[in-house]
């Protein structure tokens, strides 16, 4: 899966991996790219983890951090077509 966030939204959504990952690099990162499978790869590799533990980890953080998913949503529906509710 690939998270889509709006350009104001990819700095803290940085931010917030860094301030939970905070081994992770800004080549990291980038290589990540708002790629779901990427940090959990990075994740697995950096840390040493289980592929099972690593998407356990982005699952809770995701929970953790809805905010950062719900405010986009809202800010690209209009342009997806999609009325708010």
């Amino acid at each position: 899966m690939e998270w889509i966030f709006v350009e104001t939204k990819r700095i803290e959504v940085r931010r917030r991996i860094k301030k939970q990952w905070s081994e992770l690099t800004d080549d990291h990162l980038d290589a990540i790219s708002g790629n779901r499978a990427e940090l959990v790869n990075k994740i697995e590799e950096n840390f040493g983890v289980s592929p099972q533990n690593a998407d356990l980890q982005v699952s809770e953080w995701e929970s953790r951090n809805q905010d950062l998913f719900e405010e986009t949503a809202a800010q690209i529906k209009p342009f997806l077509g999609i009325a708010k509710q």
